[in-house]
């Protein structure tokens, strides 16, 4: 949807509700929907938005960069804070505000003087609807990330440390066209793979380990996020036999995959594979998440997400094994859910790939 139109929709939803105005706030880049409702992407500033009324709270440092960038009606804050400047507006009114999103020092700057409701379901369900221009991007963000990580394997060699990996694929994203990587890169090797979250280290490579690189560019606002599993050389036949259920349980899943559908159906489809190959227990994580501007978000594709999964969402197809002190396994593709059923985004090659 044009930008222009998204707080529309967002007023049309809440108003329902009995409410006057959403107020959201990005302090050092803390909250994307500020730049998904006005285009700008300052690191702070505040969006307000009311049935005619669109305001952009910015400070000196952003005010001439806010005005380029969006057509909400500005509003510089000078001698006050943020909060003090939209309470100028709000004062008295009921208002929408994301709760995970809204410092404890915001609420406690306006609670007293307005009624604050948490809206932060409504709006996640506008942002999980994504138009083509935004696919159009996270497919940039995923060619960006992809070209990295190739670049980065013709480089590797055994002995290279985890982080000499992960700042050379930092290095290659920049030099493709990204912004930043859209979150801290994994390289895990060895018995560190099953840490699902097991950032890069000073661990050296070696031959005979399995290595998890989970890793993604943000791009002009949009994040990707991939993982590929490698082998360093020839590795114990019991990894071998893990990444091929891992493989299958994300293909059946993907297959299976349509909008409509809830997100602990699609997640199941990949745990039931996992059962029947006895690795249900070393998957211990979701299946995957939504993708967007903020590389987690809205809708989740796990055991407790008992809702319709959006049409045009993108989401994360992500199944994992974990295997103390052995090694672990993760393959990750981004995918478009479509009525029809779904379109993988992602394209890097995982068919078991020695390195």
């Amino acid at each position: 949807m044009p930008i222009n139109e998204r707080s529309s929709k967002l007023y049309r939803k809440l108003k329902d509700k009995g409410i006057d105005y959403f107020l959201s706030i990005t302090s050092e880049g803390s909250n994307t929907t500020v730049r998904y409702l006005s285009g700008f992407t300052g690191d702070t500033g505040c969006v307000i938005v009311g049935e005619k009324e669109r305001y952009l709270l910015v400070d000196s440092r952003f005010y001439t960069q806010a005005a380029q960038e969006s057509d909400f009606e500005m509003v510089k804050v000078e001698n006050s804070s943020l909060t003090e400047k939209a309470l100028e507006i709000l004062k008295g009114k009921n208002v929408g505000i994301e709760g995970t999103k809204f410092f404890y020092s915001w609420y406690t700057d306006v609670s007293n003087d307005l009624k604050l409701q948490n809206v932060e379901e409504d709006l996640y369900a506008i942002r999980a609807v994504k138009d083509q221009e935004e696919v159009e991007k996270i497919k940039r963000a995923i060619e960006v990330a992809q070209n990295a990580l190739k670049k980065t394997l013709e480089k590797f060699h055994v002995g290279m440390t985890e982080r000499e990996f992960s700042s050379l694929l930092t290095y290659e994203m920049e030099m493709h066209g990204a912004q930043k990587p859209s979150f801290e890169t994994i390289v895990a090797s060895g018995s560190r793979g099953a840490l699902p979250h097991g950032l890069a280290s000073d661990k050296k490579m070696e031959k005979g380990e399995m290595v998890v690189v989970d890793f993604g560019a943000l791009v002009d606002g949009y994040c990707s996020d991939i993982t590929r599993t490698f082998g360093i050389g020839k590795v114990p036949q019991k990894a071998l036999d893990a990444y091929a259920a891992v493989l299958g349980a994300q293909l059946k899943a993907i297959e299976s995959a349509k909008s409509g559908m809830k997100g602990k159906e699609i997640d199941g489809v990949a745990r039931d594979f996992l059962k029947e190959k006895k690795l249900d227990t070393y998957f211990g994580h979701g299946l995957g998440h939504g993708l967007g501007m903020d590389v987690h978000e809205s809708p989740f594709l796990n055991k407790r997400y008992d809702k319709p999964i959006n049409n045009m969402a993108v989401v994360t197809f992500e199944p994992g094994v974990y295997i103390p002190g052995e090694f672990g396994i993760r393959i990750e593709d981004d995918v478009l859910l479509t009525e029809n059923g779904h379109e993988v985004l992602s394209n890097f090659k995982k068919e078991f790939t020695v390195i």
